[in-house]
């Protein structure tokens, strides 16, 4: 009762949100951000665009006008889209409710609702967790209010252009809050690895039946879909790095930089897989009952191992499609290698 409450609270704050003119997007900030859905944020960044170019724009009535114009429209499409997406994807955003805990660690949140001060709660939380690019992402939105008060002197085409890029980062900066909250909230649910606790006791005669080899682990009904995913997740990780590595054994010669340095991502891509597949693997068979928490780290995990297949698939695509154009696949595969490399670091921040 209580976890249908709070969703239904949350979906009318959400719909109550996307009527609000200027910040509208965030509504698809925070269920992109809350359920890894990146074609949701970058909907979010459409429902934005007007008013950012209403701001940039401010000192010709007429363009900021058409702008605004423009960003009403979209605020409707944007609400009509949160309640559709609200009561269609009910699974996909239906709150994953839990008792309120560690509520000082998240006050960095209510910085960037505050002018001139929004960027301040990234440097916090990005001192607090060690992550420099959340700390300079802060460091950038207050640099863009410093602008402001060292121009605030100067003629006000150029004061009334440096507010609007003020604002429109302090818009920024609510978007990063949400997407960074959420970021941080799975950074705890993947450190969570259980493991069997040592029991010392005295020890005494060993009456039981000696366990069967190779016996079926119990698992828990809920989890039981989940084990079934990870398997496959598994075997078509398997299968395309055989796959990978005879292309790159074929194309290459070993011992050459390219072909290294291709190894030396599959290898990377092997570790980091396996770590979440053994993660989730422990959590599934050792969990005695279903929670929330035990739910999304699995969820979270799965997803990482969707990532890296996906990333893999890409790999297999442009070695057999480039085999024989050298340029192009050579700027192909930078661009493939920077997105490999992209992910790999990412899954790193929440280890």
């Amino acid at each position: 009762m209580e976890k249908s409450a709070f969703s239904t609270l949350e979906k009318t704050f959400l719909i109550l949100l996307s009527l609000f003119p200027f910040i509208n997007g965030m509504t698809f900030v925070y269920m992109g951000s809350k359920e890894s859905n990146f074609k949701w944020i970058i909907e979010a960044l459409v429902y934005e665009f007007p008013w950012f170019l209403q701001f940039l724009f401010a000192y010709n009535d007429d363009l900021a006008t058409t702008f605004a114009g423009f960003g009403i429209l979209f605020m409707f499409i944007c609400l009509l889209r949160t309640v559709y997406v609200s009561f269609t994807y009910k699974k996909e955003i239906d709150s994953s409710f839990r008792p309120m805990r560690k509520i000082s660690s998240s006050f960095w949140v209510v910085f960037s609702l505050i002018m001139f001060l929004n960027g301040v709660g990234l440097i916090i939380v990005g001192y607090r967790r060690n992550v420099q690019r959340w700390v300079l992402e802060g460091a950038l939105f207050e640099f863009l209010w410093i602008l402001y008060f060292v121009t605030y002197s100067i003629n006000d085409g150029i004061i009334n252009f440096f507010i609007a890029i003020a604002v429109i980062g302090w818009i920024l900066s609510i978007a990063r809050t949400i997407m960074i909250y959420f970021e941080e909230k799975r950074m705890d649910n993947l450190s969570f690895s259980p493991s069997p606790q040592p029991v010392v006791s005295t020890p005494a005669p060993d009456i039981s039946p000696k366990p069967v080899e190779n016996a079926v682990v119990d698992i828990i009904p809920e989890f039981k879909p989940y084990k079934a995913q990870i398997d496959n997740q598994k075997q078509a990780f398997d299968k395309k790095e055989e796959n990978i590595t005879d292309l790159i054994n074929k194309r290459f010669e070993t011992g050459e930089l390219a072909h290294n340095r291709f190894m030396s991502v599959i290898d990377n891509c092997h570790k980091l897989f396996y770590h979440q597949f053994n993660s989730a693997t422990s959590i599934i068979e050792m969990a005695p009952e279903c929670s929330e928490r035990l739910d999304e780290t699995v969820k979270d995990k799965i997803s990482i191992m969707e990532s890296i297949n996906d990333e893999m698939n890409n790999l297999i695509e442009e070695l057999i499609i480039h085999d024989s154009d050298n340029e192009k696949s050579e700027e192909d595969l930078k661009e493939l290698f920077a997105n490999m490399d992209n992910l790999i670091n990412s899954v790193k921040d929440y280890k």
